[in-house]
């Protein structure tokens, strides 16, 4: 017979969640569920989107003036006889494109020079083209830098007794690029080379 301590050492029976308690911890699971993946989410678009807003706008920067200083140097070598005007002494659709990256105090000296070129073009049908090979950031602030640029030109003639041009010299070039930020846009300010490029075949005109 058992006594009454045996009854008190039995297992109790468990007892069946009411359909109301259940519909709760349901409840409960699925907003855990909710703000779990919220959180992922939010997580997700801070990691894509870069949340560093500083590091966001110099690297946007940076990419900037790297394309200014690259299309520059490019632009501003690549020139021939196809380029003069009516006149058959001046390349105006050449000035064009050049002045458009340039601040106005450097236009002002690119005015001055550029008669060099056209001459050469005019009188000797020369013509001009560039490479870029590599470009870095050599120092940027919000409204300047200083760009390094480095590449090769080509210099082309016409054969003799005919008017298809050849190459008469390739010339590497490495340079430094000062731009300025105007109206949203990177300028170039002013530009020379950083170091005596290495001897070759070339014909002086704008781009020394």
């Amino acid at each position: 017979m058992p006594s009454a301590t045996d009854t008190a050492q039995m297992p109790e029976t468990p007892t069946t969640p009411s359909p109301a308690s259940a519909g709760v911890r349901w409840g409960t699971f699925l907003v855990l569920v909710a703000l779990v993946l919220a959180s992922l989410g939010v997580l997700a678009w801070h990691f894509t989107h870069n949340d560093g807003g500083e590091d966001t706008s110099l690297a946007a920067n940076r990419e900037s003036v790297m394309a200014a200083a690259d299309k520059f140097m490019i632009t501003v070598n690549t020139y021939g006889p196809s380029m003069l005007g009516k006149d058959g002494k001046t390349m105006p659709s050449y000035r064009r494109a050049v002045e458009k990256l340039l601040t106005a105090k450097y236009d002002t000296e690119f005015k001055q020079n550029v008669p060099y070129a056209e001459a050469t073009v005019a009188g000797n049908h020369v013509g001009r083209s560039a490479k870029v090979f590599q470009t870095g950031v050599a120092a940027i602030d919000d409204d300047t830098a200083t760009v390094l640029v480095a590449g090769q030109l080509t210099v082309t003639l016409p054969k003799k007794g005919s008017k298809k041009p050849v190459v008469a010299g390739r010339e590497p070039f490495r340079v430094s690029v000062d731009l300025v930020k105007s109206h949203g846009r990177w300028l170039v300010d002013n530009w020379g080379p950083v170091e005596k490029a290495s001897t070759g075949t070339g014909t002086s005109g704008v781009a020394q």
